[in-house]
């Protein structure tokens, strides 16, 4: 569901101005938002709100712009080596700016959500992040096992790559763990649950605009009734969980690599 663009390139043509304009986004808001080191914890810092709204508009800028070059991989089945070969750095680039943000940002892990929790909570959490799982990944996965689908080792790496480097990480920590725990610091848990969901559904909905292969009816069925109500999920699960990312990070992952093994485009899921 993280990648797709909607008017596949010809074959072998690249669409090398939207990588250029990802890279030159990420290193302009990189440099423009790790100038200073953040104060203390997101908690105390009046400026984390700031700062992690920032951090969330490059993600989204930068993400959308690869997926423009990495869509024929996740729409159109091209399983070409060179273009699995570029998934593959994309991803761990986007990986590598969240990885890079919480070191310039200087707080713990935990601070994002990468932590433990109450065990009843954790196991609720991730009992309802399975059940996502469930509802919206269960025809994917299926065919995964199944063995109707052949995946190959380059195949095999790039849906690894994609669903925990180039998907989950960054966004779990950077929309439901950074921006979501500073809002919750000065606002109320509703709040610190919208603001983020939205934040969330506009990256999906900015990565599957309508065109050549997804129609607008189809794109108003993806953003409303899958992207929206993930967001909304993801964000209560991490709140029922006492801000631990890992039940959300576990959907998301499961969720991502059934849908690229299978090599079904994200629109399926509004088919079920």
């Amino acid at each position: 569901m993280a990648f797709l663009s909607t008017v596949a390139p010809p074959p072998g043509e690249p669409r090398l101005q939207f990588l250029l304009a990802g890279f030159v986004a990420l290193v302009v808001g990189l440099a423009a938002l790790t100038r200073r080191r953040a104060p203390g914890p997101i908690a105390n810092d009046p400026q984390a709100q700031r700062r992690a709204t920032g951090f969330v508009i490059v993600f989204i800028l930068c993400a959308t712009c690869f997926a423009r070059v990495l869509g024929p991989a996740l729409v159109s089945g091209d399983r070409s080596p060179w273009l699995l070969a570029l998934g593959d750095v994309l991803c761990v680039t986007l990986g590598l700016f969240a990885w890079v943000v919480a070191l310039a940002e200087g707080r713990t892990w935990s601070e994002y959500g990468f932590r433990g929790a109450p065990a009843a909570r954790f196991l609720m959490a991730l009992g309802l992040g399975l059940a996502v799982v469930a509802l919206f990944g269960s025809r994917d996965w299926a065919h995964v096992l199944s063995g109707a689908r052949t995946i190959t080792g380059d195949t095999l790496v790039f849906a690894v790559a994609f669903a925990v480097v180039g998907t989950s990480f960054p966004e779990e920590m950077l929309f439901r763990g950074y921006l979501q725990g500073a809002l919750e610091a000065k606002h109320t848990r509703w709040v610190g649950l919208l603001v983020p969901a939205i934040a969330y559904s506009a990256l999906r909905a900015l990565r599957h605009l309508p065109g050549q292969d997804l129609s607008i009816e189809d794109w108003l069925r993806y953003v409303l009734g899958v992207a929206v109500p993930l967001a909304l999920w993801w964000g209560f699960v991490r709140d029922l969980a006492r801000g631990s990312l890992w039940p959300s990070f576990i959907s998301n992952l499961l969720l991502e690599l059934g849908r690229v093994l299978a090599g079904a485009p994200p629109v399926a899921l509004t088919h079920r």
